[in-house]
């Protein structure tokens, strides 16, 4: 962004606007060739369709223009065509105008801008507008020049005719082939009343001679004619001296945009198209911003229809599932006080307490993990330390004793809780129901 501010900061807002202008010119331009399907050449007062070689006279009669002729025989070697189908209409050099340029101007804008202001000065001698022809690569070599009257006069006569037409381009420019177009040539056109030579190098048109064969009789003006064309520096030559030549070519002669001349009507019509085009497009983008900005939300949607579309597959898929579980959480309620109600091994309890209590006990009694014991016993403090060594038993304790027995044996009272029996757990998970 700062690369490009930096250069458009360079320019001047006439230059800019100028430029625009230019490059709207330049599409409009493109846009109306596209649209060209047919040429057709005037040559010794004939009419050419350079697709067949079929060609009608041009015939001017009384009270009528040398348009509205040219239109008249174009409607009856074009009778297929649409409005919309353009028409190159290539003219004899003689009917353009030349001006030789040299500026040390750089790129196409530029060059093509400064020829056009000096159209005046370049050409003082005609005061009507010119429509210009130029190739600005190059800031050097001939400016062509077509009268913008004569242009629009060409338009509205064949416009009349129901024909669209495209483009006038000179007839010496259509000569060499589009392959040959950007070679280094020489261009000699001959018709009954003209000859011309024009020098082309790499799409340039560097010089263009046209002299009259009336002026060509007399000696000082053929010698000079002579000495001009013999400039030209050694190149290809293609002459072309009758319609023979024009109807050799069985094909529609390829445009040089460089050097065609635009009616006012037909550049109306390319300006038409193009707007229409930018509305398609603006049309288009923005439908694509519209859909670019819901594309998150679209997304989500998406996302989410998908999800609960996954989630209902995965509960239908669980169905038998969840039967079953639900068939064994009422297993479980109906018959869990029973499965999980505390196992309290009374047998494994007596002989692991026989190990240790060797004397008498005279009372055992067990209930809901807790166990008393009472009995008589040499040392009962001993017996209570050798049964609180034991895993089976936990929080054992001396519930109480007594002196003085038979054999000095002392009585006591022990009570104990057996390891892994939790009754409050299970009184707390299938509590009482009172009946």
């Amino acid at each position: 962004m700062k690369a490009l501010r930096a250069t458009l900061s360079k320019y001047s807002l006439a230059e800019l606007m100028s430029a625009g202008r230019l490059l709207l010119a330049d599409s409009v331009h493109q846009d109306i060739l596209t649209t060209i399907t047919c040429s057709l050449v005037l040559q010794d007062g004939l009419l050419i369709n350079t697709q067949n070689g079929e060609y009608r006279p041009v015939n001017v009669e009384s009270g009528q223009s040398r348009e509205t002729a040219i239109a008249q025989a174009a409607r009856q070697l074009v009778l297929a065509r649409t409005e919309q189908q353009g028409i190159l209409l290539l003219l004899p050099p003689s009917e353009f105008i030349s001006s030789r340029y040299q500026l040390s101007l750089k790129g196409e804008s530029m060059v093509r801008s400064a020829i056009a202001l000096q159209a005046h000065t370049l050409i003082p001698a005609y005061d009507d507008a010119l429509l210009l022809g130029i190739n600005a690569h190059s800031s050097e070599g001939i400016a062509l020049w077509y009268p913008a009257r004569a242009a629009e006069a060409l338009f509205l006569a064949f416009q009349a005719e129901q024909l669209f037409l495209a483009a006038v381009m000179p007839r010496t420019l259509a000569l060499p082939t589009a392959d040959q177009q950007q070679q280094d040539l020489i261009l000699h056109d001959e018709d009954a009343t003209h000859v011309a030579q024009l020098e082309l190098r790499a799409g340039v048109v560097c010089s263009q001679l046209v002299i009259t064969r009336h002026d060509l009789e007399q000696v000082a003006f053929a010698e000079q004619w002579q000495s001009e064309t013999a400039k030209a520096a050694p190149a290809q030559r293609i002459r072309c001296s009758n319609r023979d030549f024009w109807n050799s070519k069985r094909s529609c002669i390829t445009p040089q945009e460089n050097y065609c001349f635009f009616p006012k009507g037909a550049e109306l019509y390319g300006k038409q198209r193009l707007v229409q085009k930018q509305k398609r497009f603006a049309t288009i983008a923005a439908g694509v911003l519209a859909v670019a900005l819901c594309l998150p939300f679209v997304g989500n949607l998406a996302q989410s229809l998908w999800l609960q579309s996954q989630v209902e597959k995965l509960r239908d898929a669980s169905t038998d599932a969840r039967r079953s579980q639900s068939a064994v959480y009422a297993m479980e309620d109906e018959w869990g006080a029973i499965a999980t109600y505390p196992r309290q091994n009374v047998s494994k309890v007596l002989l692991t307490l026989n190990q240790s209590i060797n004397s008498s006990l005279t009372t055992f009694a067990l209930g809901k993990g807790v166990v008393d014991l009472s009995g008589s016993a040499q040392d009962p403090a001993l017996l209570v330390e050798q049964l609180a060594e034991r895993e089976e038993f936990h929080d054992v304790a001396q519930s109480r004793s007594s002196s003085g027995g038979e054999g000095g044996k002392r009585g006591f009272g022990i009570r104990f809780n057996l390891s892994g029996i939790d009754y409050k757990g299970y009184e707390s998970k299938y509590p009482a129901v009172k009946q």
